[in-house]
């Protein structure tokens, strides 16, 4: 049975660690997310949510945006390829975004930087 829980390891935190995933990255780009993809060396992919207070005023927005991203990843974490760093620029329409909307963007983002396959 998979396992569908985010684990520590799986996120990137460190400030150092998200310099040099942006400035080895390739950068795609949808309607509400940009996406950084750099190889990382191990087994298992990471992720990374970054946002702009200058987008999003309300912390609140900040917050729900950050858990809808890491949930999104969080379930369809056995299409992405394994071994990259991946960060996720929201951009401000994704504040207007339902859950769903968000999901097709990021996913389809994902698919043209070449990180994610859909096997359903």
């Amino acid at each position: 049975m998979k396992r569908f829980s985010l684990a520590k390891r799986e996120r990137i935190t460190r400030t150092a660690e998200f310099r040099t995933s942006l400035k080895k990255g390739v950068f795609s780009s949808g309607r509400s997310v940009k996406i950084g993809v750099s190889p990382n060396g191990l087994d298992y992919s990471r992720i990374g949510v970054s946002l702009r207070k200058e987008d999003f005023r309300l912390s609140v927005t900040r917050n729900k945006l950050k858990r809808h991203i890491k949930e999104i990843f969080r379930l369809n974490k056995y299409g992405f390829s394994k071994g990259y760093d991946i960060i996720f620029i929201a951009r401000a329409p994704a504040a207007k975004m339902d859950y769903r909307q968000l999901e097709a963007d990021l996913l389809g983002v994902a698919s043209k930087a070449r990180v994610y396959r859909n096997d359903k």
